[in-house]
């Protein structure tokens, strides 16, 4: 696993999804470390002298491509003081630091798994659906639900690896019903992109009953520690052993 090193960054583009939720792309002045998917980094939006102290900074999952050294994405929603700052601040151009990488949730290619996320928490496994081969040999299920439509990040990728990876898929969860038919299903999204299997209300475990999950799949969970702590005692009621349950809980 790569050392972590502090580098300067300047921020190439700011993404505004509404509701104080925000996807920032990041130019590094020089080839980032080798991380792998699920791993965070620390940004900072102070002042940093490298001789001196680390400042006061927030973790982020990376959500980019493990295999672009060049550039790092960060998602965040706006909950206090510090993201609130951020969104103040960040802008078109503007130096940051950041350091990386950090972090033991890793998702493992090589074992069946579900991906299971709320909100931001998409960002965890971004980087791993991202580098799905279309030959990818084991099964991958991805349950990601959001407040709204609009909110669920980075369709056009899921939508995109679900046309290549035979073994991807992807259910979607939103709930406010905003765009949903009346049988809880989602015929299109703005800018026409299709999105399957999306239902009405939070995340439920019954997709599951018809992906034909072995025991030996790995559940890996990200998001509001309420959804987690919720879903972890779904899985252990379904059994599902404790042991094959990742988490990545975070406030």
């Amino acid at each position: 696993m790569s050392t972590p090193r502090k580098i300067r960054c300047f921020v190439e583009s700011v993404q505004n999804h509404g509701d104080h939720v925000y996807t920032i792309c990041l130019k590094s002045e020089r080839p980032v470390p080798a991380f792998l998917p699920g791993q965070f980094l620390h940004l900072t939006v102070n002042e940093y002298d490298p001789s001196g102290f680390w400042p006061e900074s927030r973790v982020f999952s990376i959500a980019s491509s493990s295999g672009d050294r060049s550039k790092l994405t960060v998602i965040y929603s706006v909950k206090g003081q510090y993201t609130s700052r951020m969104e103040k601040e960040l802008c078109v151009g503007k130096d940051v630091w950041v350091k990386l990488p950090y972090g033991e949730f890793v998702v493992k290619g090589g074992e069946d798994a579900v991906l299971i996320a709320g909100g931001t928490g998409i960002t965890a496994f971004q980087a791993f659906i991202d580098g799905l081969s279309p030959d990818h040999p084991n099964k991958v299920i991805l349950l990601y639900g959001a407040r709204r439509q609009e909110l669920l990040l980075g369709q056009g990728l899921m939508e995109k690896k679900q046309g290549e990876v035979r073994n991807f898929q992807a259910f979607y969860f939103t709930e406010e019903a905003m765009g949903i038919e009346s049988s809880g299903i989602v015929a299109a999204v703005p800018g026409g992109v299709a999105l399957a299997k999306t239902t009405l209300g939070r995340i439920q475990l019954d997709v599951l009953n018809d992906c034909a999950v072995s025991g030996k799949t790995v559940y890996y969970l990200a998001g509001p520690p309420a959804m987690v702590t919720a879903l972890t005692n779904g899985l252990v009621q379904r059994g599902v052993f404790v042991d094959n349950i990742k988490v990545d809980a975070w406030e």
